[in-house]
């Protein structure tokens, strides 16, 4: 069976770089699934679980923005931060919401909003994972 090589790079790190089956990543307006031989392309990563399904196994990671790139010989992923979801603290992500909830920005007010709507979608998804 074919695979796709999966790389993952951090400002910090490679993260993460195996062969894989199959790969699910969220982009900013959605989700989009990848298998090998996909046709190349570029989109904006949103915060979400990427899965690398390997064989029977599928581990999940939870990604913080960034980029992907499909290319015919491998998925390049460039986040933020990745987590495994079980390093996620609820405690944290709990914090992170409160605080995105009370967010006043000096920006104008459709900036304001935007941000405190993003800050807010990150924490909820990372309490949901």
């Amino acid at each position: 069976m074919a695979t796709i090589r999966c790389v993952v790079v951090t400002p910090e790190k490679t993260e993460l770089d195996v062969q894989a089956d199959s790969l699910m990543v969220p982009l900013y307006d959605g989700e989009i699934g990848i298998l090998p031989g996909r046709a190349p392309m570029v989109g904006r990563l949103g915060f979400g679980l990427m899965k690398v399904r390997q064989g029977a196994i599928e581990t999940s990671h939870f990604v913080d923005g960034g980029f992907v790139q499909v290319r015919r010989e491998a998925v390049y992923v460039l986040t933020d931060r990745m987590m495994k979801p079980e390093s996620i603290s609820k405690t944290q992500a709990t914090s992170d919401l409160e605080k995105a909830l009370a967010m006043v920005s000096s920006s104008p007010e459709t900036f304001a909003l935007k941000d405190r709507a993003v800050s807010q979608a990150r924490a909820k998804v990372r309490l949901g994972v």
